[in-house]
C-alpha cells in the first residue's frame, strides 16, 4: 500500500491532460479573439469608407441628408463582417451622425457600423444573445460579441492656399443688366463705373466710399456702376441663393484666360494680372522672368487668402507664361474634362498637374499701377486648363479640386476643398 501512494506512475499523464486542456482553452481563446480583430477590422473598413463617401457628397455639391444617408449605405454596406460566415454590414439612420459647422460651414458625417460575432470560449463568460429579429445572425445564435467601429469624415472649403500660378482673372460683375444712361456699358465685358479711382479715391482702397466724388454723367444724382458681389454675381461652383448670373454654379464653366496686353484700366472678363508672390506685407514680392517661370512649373510656398493685395507684374511675361501653360498641359496629355460625370478623365496623376489654383480678383479695384500695380485677392479657384488657344491664352474649365490651408467662413466662396477622416 505504502508503494502505491508513494509511486508517482501516472502523474505525468494527468500532467499532459490539465497542459492539453489549458492549451486547448488558448487556442479557442485566440480563435475567439481573432474573430473579434477581423470583424472589427472589417466593420472599421466599412465606416471609413462610409463616412468618406457621405461627407464626399458635399464636397461635390449641395446633397439632402438622405442622399447622405443612401451614399454610406452603398458604399459602407458593401464591405461584409464576420459572423459565422461573412455577412453583408447594415448600416440604419440611427447609425449615421450628419454635423455642420455653423462657422466654417463644413460638414461632418460620423458612421457606426456594429455586427455579432460567433465566439466559442468566451462566450461562456459573455453570452449576448441577439434579442433584434432585424439583425442578420444564425437562426440559433448561441455565443455572440458585439463588436463596433466609428468614423468621422470631414469636407470643408478652403480659401487660403499655398501653390497658386501668377495669373489672376477678376471675378464676374453684372454686365448684362442695362442702367439708364450707359446702356454702351452693357455687353462689354468691361467694368465700367462713373468713379474714377485715380482722380478721387480719398482712402486709396480703390473702391468709392460714400462723400468721394464722382461724375454723374446721366444727372441722376446718384452714381451709377454695374454691380459686384463676391457671392452674389461672382463665380462659385454650387448654387448659390440669389446668384442670378449663374443660378445652377459654375462647375464646368468654360473660360478663356487671356493675359492684359494693353494696360486695361479696369477689369476685362477674362483678362487675367501677372501677379507676384508673396502677396504685400507677407515678405518682400520676387520679381523678374525666371522667377515667375519657376512659380508656374512649381509650387510657391507662399499663402493666398481672401483680402490679400497682390502686386503686379510689369509687362504680359508673354514667353514664361506660354512655355509655363504649355509645359504643365504636357505632364498630363490625356486627360480631358468629362462633362456627363464633371470630372477629369483619364488622368496619369491622382490631381493632374494641369488643374492650376488660380486668385480671383475684385474687378471693382483698377489695375494700373496707380493704384499702387496691386489687386485684391476675392477667392481662389480651380482651372483646368484644356488647350493653348494663342500666346499666353489658353482655355479651360472651373472645377473643384482638393487643397490643404485656411478653411472658409460661413458665407466664403471657394472651388477648393479638403475631404478627410477626422476620427
Amino acid at each position: 500500500m505504502r508503494r502505491w501512494v508513494r509511486s508517482d506512475k501516472g502523474n505525468i499523464l494527468i500532467m499532459m491532460s490539465v497542459a492539453m486542456a489549458v492549451l486547448a482553452g488558448f487556442g479557442v481563446l485566440t480563435i475567439d479573439i481573432g474573430r473579434q480583430l477581423v470583424t472589427r477590422s472589417q466593420l472599421q473598413n466599412a465606416a471609413d469608407a462610409g463616412a468618406l463617401a457621405g461627407a464626399a457628397l458635399y464636397c461635390e455639391g449641395t446633397p439632402t441628408e438622405a442622399e447622405v444617408r443612401d451614399e454610406v449605405r452603398l458604399v459602407g454596406g458593401a464591405n461584409t463582417a464576420l459572423q459565422r460566415d461573412a455577412v453583408e454590414i447594415d448600416i440604419p439612420n440611427e447609425q449615421i451622425t450628419i454635423f455642420e459647422d455653423g462657422e466654417t460651414s463644413a460638414h461632418e458625417v460620423t458612421v457606426e457600423t456594429i455586427s455579432f460575432t460567433q465566439q466559442f470560449l468566451t462566450g461562456l463568460f459573455t453570452i449576448f444573445q441577439a434579442s433584434n429579429p432585424d439583425l442578420d445572425v444564425p437562426q440559433n445564435p448561441t455565443r455572440l460579441a458585439e463588436v463596433h467601429a466609428i468614423a468621422t469624415a470631414r469636407c470643408g472649403t478652403v480659401c487660403g492656399a499655398q501653390c497658386v500660378k501668377p495669373w489672376s482673372p477678376p471675378d464676374r460683375w453684372d454686365d448684362v443688366t442695362p442702367i439708364a444712361g450707359h446702356l454702351a456699358w452693357s455687353g462689354n465685358n468691361r467694368w465700367d463705373s462713373e468713379f474714377k479711382a485715380s482722380d478721387h479715391d480719398l482712402n486709396g482702397n480703390g473702391l468709392w466710399d460714400a462723400g468721394e466724388a464722382y461724375n454723374d454723367s446721366n444727372g441722376n444724382g446718384q452714381i451709377d456702376q454695374e454691380a459686384y458681389h463676391p457671392t452674389l454675381t461672382g463665380y462659385g461652383p454650387d448654387p448659390i441663393p440669389g446668384n442670378y448670373l449663374s443660378p445652377d454654379g459654375d462647375l464646368g464653366l468654360e473660360m478663356v484666360l487671356h493675359f492684359d496686353n494693353g494696360g486695361a484700366a479696369t477689369a476685362v472678363s477674362g483678362q487675367y494680372q501677372s501677379i507676384r508672390l508673396p502677396p504685400v506685407g507677407e515678405g518682400t514680392p520676387d520679381t523678374g522672368a525666371d522667377v515667375y517661370r519657376e512659380n508656374i512649373e512649381r509650387c510657391n510656398q507662399s499663402r493666398v487668402n481672401p483680402g490679400d493685395w497682390l502686386e503686379l507684374e510689369t509687362g504680359g511675361m508673354v514667353g514664361p507664361t506660354n512655355k509655363g501653360m504649355d509645359d504643365l498641359i504636357k505632364m498630363d496629355p490625356d486627360a480631358y474634362w468629362d462633362p456627363t460625370t464633371q470630372s477629369i478623365q483619364d488622368s496619369d496623376f491622382a490631381q493632374s498637374p494641369r488643374i492650376v489654383l488660380i486668385p480671383i480678383y475684385d474687378p471693382r479695384v483698377p489695375v494700373l499701377p496707380g493704384h499702387q500695380g496691386t489687386i485684391q485677392v476675392v477667392k481662389l479657384a480651380a482651372f483646368f486648363m484644356e488647350r493653348m488657344e494663342g500666346p499666353a491664352e489658353v482655355r479651360g474649365r472651373f472645377i473643384k479640386a482638393r487643397a490643404t490651408g485656411e478653411p472658409c467662413t460661413a458665407g466664403q466662396v471657394s472651388f477648393l476643398f479638403n475631404l478627410n477622416l477626422i476620427r
